[in-house]
């Protein structure tokens, strides 16, 4: 048997090893290793399912995240975020939602709802139609002894306190970078913004490789067409003068295993760019690029960036205004994502 084996082998061998047919089966691996990523994210995603405990409480991070990024905002518009609103009452009536009310993000879920609330009656809003007193109270009452009645959701700020940390130790580092979406419109010095780089490249990277690439748009037309395209980024715009391009080339990828890789080394280096542009007092924030290959399109249009390339993320940039608020963003406690396995 074994020598039918050798003799099926010698026989295939010049075959498998021309360079076109090596190719093809390549090709066919890697789209059945992305079929198989596709219905795994098909089967456990948000997008496709909203029973498990986890799809909803991502559906009410993305949702009060909205309105937590409306407060920000001198003067919250009338029903600001109607559709989000909506979306959360039927959320946060879910009885499997209201048992678990002791995790970080669907406990603070409602406390945003109850500040949303009260910020539109302070400002005199009729919006009983979207947000009803007695949805209001349901709330409170779920919360229980957990209602504060101080919560604001948004954290203020000035320049000099914001940045007081920048040289602490690195908890104090981490915990102090926050987005910030308010500008002044003065473009950050170019000499400050390649040592900013020039710490980012510090990032770690599959076998070294180091394939992140750092583009920074002034032209304000090309911002505001690139920011539209993104489309995350409404009401922040006019002070924007300087926009980072995240991108990762795939040509610096072997196999079919590094698939994914881009994203992963991408997100490394964005990390470790964002926290060398908040040691550098450059105000930032991430501007999320989930499109898909149709909607990405257009920034082509706008840029003549190489299609290797994948876009990892857009982040505005520029001098922060003296005072300025940010999201709360609440972070998760250590025992809802730290599991210790045997």
């Amino acid at each position: 048997m074994s020598a039918i084996k050798n003799l099926i082998r010698k026989i295939l061998s010049p075959i498998l090893h021309n360079r076109n047919v090596e190719n093809i089966l390549k090709k066919r691996y890697l789209f059945r290793n992305y079929r198989d990523d596709a219905e795994k994210f098909h089967q456990y995603a948000s997008a496709f399912n909203e029973n498990d405990i986890l799809n909803k409480e991502a559906n009410l991070i993305l949702n009060y995240h909205s309105l937590e990024k409306g407060m920000l905002f001198n003067k919250m518009k009338s029903g600001y975020g109607a559709y989000r609103i909506n979306n959360l009452h039927k959320l946060l009536a879910d009885p499997d939602v209201i048992d678990n009310i002791d995790r970080s993000q669907i406990r603070v879920a409602y406390e945003v709802m109850c500040k949303y609330y009260e910020l539109q009656t302070f400002l005199g809003y009729e919006i009983e139609a979207l947000f009803s007193k007695q949805q209001y109270e349901a709330y409170k009452s779920i919360l229980g002894k957990l209602y504060n009645p101080e919560f604001e959701g948004v954290l203020h700020w000035n320049r000099s306190d914001f940045y007081k940390d920048i040289k602490s130790d690195f908890s104090k580092f981490s915990n102090s970078r926050k987005s910030v979406r308010n500008f002044t419109g003065e473009l950050v010095d170019k000499r400050i913004l390649e040592q900013v780089v020039e710490l980012a490249n510090n990032a770690p990277s599959v076998c070294n490789r180091q394939a992140s690439k750092v583009y920074i748009l002034e032209d304000k037309t090309k911002i505001d067409k690139v920011l539209k395209i993104q489309d995350g980024f409404n009401g922040y715009t006019g002070n924007v003068r300087q926009l980072i391009i995240l991108t990762n080339d795939r040509r610096y990828y072997y196999t079919t295993g590094e698939r994914n890789q881009p994203f992963i080394d991408g997100g490394i280096y964005l990390l470790n760019l964002l926290y060398a542009l908040h040691y550098f007092q450059v105000a930032n924030c991430p501007a999320n690029w989930a499109k898909t290959t149709k909607e990405e399109l257009p920034i082509y249009d706008v840029l003549d960036l190489p299609k290797s390339e994948k876009i990892i993320c857009l982040i505005p940039i520029g001098v922060s205004t003296e005072e300025f608020r940010t999201t709360l963003s609440k972070r998760r406690t250590v025992d809802e994502n730290l599991f210790f396995i045997n």
